[in-house]
Formats: structure tokens, C-alpha cells, sequence
């Protein structure tokens, strides 16, 4: 593996204002092939991000191809966008969660929860043998989160997002604590769909089976335009984060009964109709 410096092209005040953009049709480039450990040109102690393939992708794409993604509409862009979230979710209200929960994944499939914990904890200790302070720092960061809601007892993230096909906006993970994410990739038959990390100037390809560890809280990034070039074409990322608001949740026990008193408190409300006569201010689908 390879250590190389990278020089940042542009300031965060700057990277900013490309939030909610979509990211140009740019070819990969990055100083080497990979493996690679990159460390900012400017503060040779500072990583950025490392690029790793997986020992044995395998199993986490059966279970990926075979998880069922659900389709929203992501705010502000009029973009659809398929995926799944897996592990814990906190307090939402907006959303009628009023307690902290594993997410419906976890529930209604665990055998593929179990893989992707599996591989959570692969990927925290290949990220342990390179980087070993910033998942110390990582450790200190989710332990302000009960060892329940953890992806596992000893996981260094809370949750994570299956993203299918997806070519994301500029955005930052600003629900995350700042702390390093891991990001598997698995594709086949697609052209397109690599990493823009524009305050490095890097555009990373997101080869089948190899991972990307960096923190997307700190640095923007967004996905390229991607074409399927096969009729089966495919490309999931699946990403491993720690979750700011998981630091709120209770006890598994206390949440059950947090979220019944609300639920029940919110069903015994009277009802304030919206402009549009919905008492509960959804919007329509």
C-alpha cells in the first residue's frame, strides 16, 4: 500500500456552496492506483482517506443484491434515490418514530443484519491496522451511545445505508458524528458512479469489492452520473456510519415505553389540519 500526499484545491466555505449540486459526468483520478493511504500535502499527520480492497466481498454481495431497497425522493434535488438504511434509528418524529429502534432491515431480515455487522467489524479492524488514532478517536465518539444501540457491543458505528444505483448530490453527513466512515462498493456492468471529493480534487473509482474509509462529515462529496452498460448492472454502496442522535436514545426498554406515552399523547391531541386539510401535515406522495 502506498502513502501519498494530496493537496486540497479548495476551501470548505468554498466546497459549501456546491451542496445539493449534482456531480459532473468526471472520469476517475486519483495520484495512484491503489492500495492507498492518502495524507493532506499541507499536514503530512492528517489523513483524508484510504482506498482498500475487501479480503472477500462475497457474502456481503449476496446479501446486499438480496435486501429489498425502498425508493424516496430526496429533499431539495426532485431526485429519487433507492436504498436501505440497517442498524439503529433514532428519535424522528416528522416521521411518526417516536422511540429509538433497530431500523425495519434489521427486524424483518436479520440474517442479512448479520452480514452486514460482519462486515462492519471487518472493516473497523482493516481501518484499525492503518489508521489506529482516528479509530480510537472513533471508539471515544460512540461510546457516548449505549453499547445497545451500536451496530455491534464493540462497533465503531450505529447504523449504515445500502444505496443502489445511486448518483448522489454534493452533500456532507452532517447527522454523523465526525468520525470516520467505511464504504464498501460492489458493481457489475456499470460505467460511472465514482467518488467526488472536490476539496482534494479527487474523483475515486469505486472498483467492485474494494472499500473507502474517510469522514463524510468533514469532507463533501457526491456520487458521478453512472449508465448500466449490462442489462443485470449494478452498483451498491454500503456505508457505515455513527449517528449524532443515537446519543439521545434510552435504554431499549425505556424507549418502548417513551414512544408509547408519546405515541399515545399525539393520538389524543386534537387535530390541526395543514393547508391542505390533512390533519397530520403529511405530504402527499
Amino acid at each position: 500500500m502506498k502513502v501519498v500526499p494530496v493537496q486540497r484545491v479548495m476551501s470548505p466555505a468554498d466546497a459549501d456552496k456546491l451542496v445539493g449540486r449534482t456531480v459532473g459526468d468526471d472520469e476517475p483520478w486519483m495520484p495512484c492506483e491503489g492500495p492507498v493511504l492518502m495524507m493532506d500535502a499541507d499536514d503530512p499527520t492528517l489523513p483524508v482517506m484510504a482506498y482498500l480492497p475487501l479480503s472477500d466481498p462475497g457474502p456481503l454481495r449476496q446479501a446486499v443484491r438480496s435486501a429489498k431497497m425502498t425508493t424516496t425522493l430526496r429533499a431539495g434535488t426532485g431526485m429519487r434515490n433507492a436504498s436501505r438504511t440497517f442498524g439503529m434509528a433514532p428519535r424522528k418524529p416528522v416521521q411518526w418514530r417516536e422511540g429509538c429502534a433497530e431500523t425495519s432491515l434489521a427486524r424483518d431480515d436479520p440474517a442479512v443484519q448479520a452480514v452486514l455487522t460482519d462486515y462492519a467489524a471487518i472493516c473497523r479492524d482493516t481501518l484499525a491496522d492503518l489508521l489506529p488514532a482516528e479509530v480510537e478517536r472513533g471508539k471515544a465518539v460512540v461510546g457516548q451511545v449505549l453499547p445497545e444501540w451500536r451496530l455491534a457491543e464493540d462497533a465503531l458505528w450505529t447504523s449504515g445505508v445500502i444505496n443502489a444505483n445511486s448518483a448522489l448530490p454534493y452533500h456532507r453527513d452532517r447527522f454523523n458524528f465526525d468520525a470516520w466512515s467505511a464504504m464498501p462498493v460492489l458493481r457489475r456492468g456499470v460505467r460511472g458512479g465514482y467518488l467526488s471529493v472536490p476539496e482534494y480534487g479527487l474523483t475515486v473509482p469505486c472498483r467492485d469489492g474494494w472499500a473507502l474509509y474517510w469522514s463524510g462529515f468533514r469532507l463533501l462529496h457526491g456520487v458521478t452520473p453512472l449508465t448500466k452498460v449490462a442489462k443485470d448492472g449494478y452498483r451498491f454502496s454500503v456505508v457505515y456510519y455513527a449517528l449524532k442522535g443515537m446519543k439521545d436514545c434510552f435504554t431499549a426498554a425505556a424507549e418502548l415505553t417513551y414512544s408509547q406515552q408519546k405515541r399515545t399523547s399525539r393520538e389524543h391531541a386534537p387535530a390541526m389540519p395543514n393547508d391542505d386539510g390533512d390533519p397530520y401535515g403529511r405530504v402527499p406522495e
